[in-house]
């Protein structure tokens, strides 16, 4: 797949993701981002780890996903609670990977229905 092709198919795929979706390279200049990342402040050619604070980016596990080629993910208290970071290698470019993270923009309430068990979400965005 070219670079055109990847992009149009992570936005096909992420622009309507409830959370903040990224494709960013080894340098961590950011590539893609989804519209939720993009109403955060995120912007394709910015560096993403010169968002926020410093310490905002000590979880942050870009690297070794890059450098084992496999997807690596962390869990970590977040604003609403737990909250889960994922790094995904994109096939075809080794020096890029798929980064979001889930729980981290606004609440998901856990629900009981019988024996069944759903997360639902709630209506408690952060914008």
């Amino acid at each position: 797949m070219t670079d055109e092709e990847i992009i149009a198919g992570f936005h096909a795929l992420f622009d309507n993701f409830p959370e903040p979706v990224m494709i960013t390279q080894k340098s961590r200049v950011m590539i893609a981002v989804n519209k939720k990342a993009a109403q955060f402040g995120l912007v394709p050619g910015n560096r993403c780890a010169d968002l926020g604070k410093p310490e905002q980016h000590e979880g942050c596990r870009l690297n070794i996903a890059a450098d084992t080629g496999k997807p690596v993910s962390i869990s970590y208290d977040g604003p609403f609670g737990r909250a889960y970071g994922y790094w995904v290698p994109v096939d075809g470019r080794p020096d890029w990977m798929l980064h979001f993270g889930v729980g981290a923009t606004f609440a998901y309430e856990h629900v009981s229905t019988g024996a069944q068990k759903a997360i639902r979400l709630v209506d408690k965005h952060v914008d």
